[in-house]
């Protein structure tokens, strides 16, 4: 089931992928504590940590779930502040790139997925019914 999901999500994506701001300049992450720099971003780095992140809590235990969004656990392209640009902060309007993602494929995913899950369990049953 990941793998069809996997696929279904790959309009969604690419359109998140493209309606993702990109900077003019590099920045900067600072720590609290210290103000020691910890990372540097360049510009569109947003943009590459977009990607497939897999559920693993909640109901995520026992369905597939795929959620399409910035990465940042691990990553070279590491797009934590992905949620503060989406939702803005006190200083940064928001932009809800993700939003507008979503809205253009949400219908195309719906329909892509249907189809290869049902090809799937089709095939399970015709092996099982062998």
């Amino acid at each position: 089931m990941l793998k069809i999901l996997r696929i279904a999500a790959r309009p969604t994506v690419a359109a998140a992928r493209s309606a993702a701001p990109v900077g003019d300049r590099n920045h900067k992450r600072y720590s609290r504590r210290d103000g020691a720099v910890l990372g540097e971003y360049s510009p569109g780095n947003l943009r590459a940590s977009i990607g497939n992140i897999t559920g693993r809590r909640g109901s995520a235990r026992v369905n597939a779930v795929i959620y399409v969004g910035p990465r940042s656990k691990g990553r070279k392209k590491d797009g934590y502040y992905g949620a503060m640009v989406h939702g803005g902060t006190k200083n940064q309007a928001a932009n809800p790139f993700m939003d507008r993602a979503l809205a253009a494929t949400g219908a195309l995913v719906t329909k892509v997925a249907e189809k290869k899950i049902a090809l799937a369990l089709q095939r399970q049953i015709n092996k099982l019914s062998n």
